[in-house]
């Protein structure tokens, strides 16, 4: 309410009377609800309708000086005072007597009144919906003075960083942080700006003193003469647990590919040696045989190297001449390789990624493969075909 309303507000009748009381004078504008008559050499007790009967009677019941509420019915009312008049001043001494309508003093304080409930009223229903809206955040929420204290916690903080039963409001608010993160937050205090944001990585202290990580986010809220803080705590627990697990599994799936990758170049070692050992053996052995029978004239003895080369070839295969399986050694070396992967499960896709080599070109290979040894246009999976052979490791 500003002073000059109040000051409007008043509404003064002032009367002069002498010192029998009677008026002599009168200044102002008369109160609306009063009786109508002169005004002039009559009581002012008549005048102001006061219900007293003499001067000594007025007096006694108002004593001067002082300040009386005068009620005049249908809920109007004027205050009253009474000023004597020392002989310095008149000659005769007499009285001031002022009445001051107060019914516009009383409009205003009613209007401000209502306004006053009408704002109260609002701000009544906005702490309401804020902490309707402060206890069903999930995340850790607090307000903190300009001090460093707590001044309210919602309720997700309560469980997650106080002990049964115990209240975090007025405790200072680096209780909630290790104590190397104590700096970071007092200096983002001092220095953070309204509307701006503090975010860091903390380890924050659950209600049995132990640590756990956190998302730490402060918000600076100014108001007219004082600031406050918002500081929101995000567990960040689960986060850190679904890395490690992610860690873990990329770290068996390295493990793996290298346990593969040794398996293959076992493999392909293994495979050129035994090549090798086969090159030795048809230059030494089957060679000579093949000569002659292309030299020999009779027939017998063709046929008794015939015998020999197939018992040779009986003996490098490592398998009775009804289990070799004389379509595999047609395959080419990388053909071998591929047909090794797919028979150990691999994926087109991972054989491509093993062998260095394009998707289509797996592909391809697959196709070559089934078309020597015998599966074109046929429903046999190469899988399984392959999978009834003896291993090809």
């Amino acid at each position: 309410m500003e002073t000059s309303d109040v000051i409007e507000a008043w509404d003064d009748f002032i009367l002069f009377a002498d010192e029998k009381g009677l008026v002599s004078e009168t200044y102002g504008t008369r109160l609306a609800y009063l009786p109508d008559m002169a005004g002039k050499r009559e009581p002012f007790w008549n005048v102001l309708t006061l219900s007293t009967s003499s001067l000594k009677e007025t007096l006694d019941r108002f004593p001067p000086l002082q300040i009386h509420e005068i009620s005049c019915g249908e809920a109007r009312s004027f205050l009253l005072r009474i000023i004597p008049l020392s002989a310095a001043t008149a000659e005769y001494g007499g009285y001031i007597v002022i009445a001051t309508d107060n019914r516009p003093m009383e409009a205003l304080y009613e209007n401000y009144e209502e306004r006053l409930e009408d704002n109260i009223s609002a701000w009544s229903d906005s702490i309401t919906l804020f902490n309707a809206f402060f206890d069903t955040v999930l995340d850790a929420t607090f307000l903190i003075d300009e001090a460093g204290g707590i001044i309210a916690a919602n309720s997700a903080a309560q469980e997650k960083l106080a002990r049964p039963e115990q209240s975090l409001a007025g405790e200072d608010c680096t209780r909630l942080l290790g104590k190397r993160f104590h700096p970071a937050i007092r200096n983002a205090m001092h220095t953070l700006r309204a509307k701006e944001l503090w975010t860091e990585n903390v380890v924050a202290i659950d209600g049995d003193g132990e640590g756990f990580p956190a998302e730490a986010t402060l918000r600076k809220i100014d108001f007219a003469d004082y600031a406050l803080f918002q500081l929101i705590l995000h567990d960040l627990t689960s986060h850190e647990e679904l890395k490690e697990d992610l860690q873990e599994k990329q770290a068996e799936v390295r493990e793996k590919e290298i346990a593969l990758r040794q398996v293959i170049k076992s493999s392909v070692e293994d495979r050129k040696e035994m090549r090798e050992q086969l090159t030795s053996q048809v230059r030494k052995q089957m060679l000579p045989a093949l000569e002659r029978i292309t030299t020999s004239d009779t027939p017998e003895v063709r046929e008794g190297y015939k015998t020999v080369i197939e018992d040779q070839l009986v003996d490098l295969a490592g398998e009775s001449p009804g289990e070799f399986d004389s379509d595999l050694l047609r395959l080419s070396p990388r053909e071998m390789e591929v047909c090794q992967l797919i028979q150990l499960g691999r994926s087109g896709k991972e054989i491509a990624q093993l062998l260095n080599m394009s998707f289509e070109t797996v592909q391809t290979h697959r196709k070559n493969i089934r078309k020597k040894l015998g599966l074109r246009g046929r429903k046999a999976s190469l899988f399984t075909y392959l999978r009834q052979k003896p291993s090809l490791a």
